[in-house]
């Protein structure tokens, strides 16, 4: 049985969990860009290393890691950042939507 499915899902809990810490009227994430825009442009040399790298960053709020087997919903936000994953563990795309 693949435990892949259990850490992607591990990993969005973890990432859910942290965004709910920021209280209303908190500083903006210094991940965060002015204006709310979305960052991905900033993030292309993510594409094709590990999904582990995005242990070491503080995510934009609202950012979403999508792994194969990911529900998303189709709605499309600008300023939010998506980050796709393949099943091999690596991120294969960076944008906004």
């Amino acid at each position: 049985m693949s435990r892949l499915p259990l850490v992607g899902l591990g990993l969005l809990l973890a990432l859910g969990a942290c965004a709910e810490l920021k209280k209303p009227g908190d500083a903006a994430a210094p991940a965060e860009t002015a204006g709310g825009t979305c960052p991905a442009d900033a993030h292309q040399d993510w594409v094709g290393k590990r999904v582990d790298v995005l242990n070491e960053v503080e995510l934009p709020k609202g950012t979403r890691v999508l792994f194969p087997t990911t529900p998303a919903t189709m709605d499309y936000r600008e300023e939010r950042m998506n980050v796709s994953v393949d099943k091999t563990d690596r991120i294969t795309r960076v944008f906004c939507g």
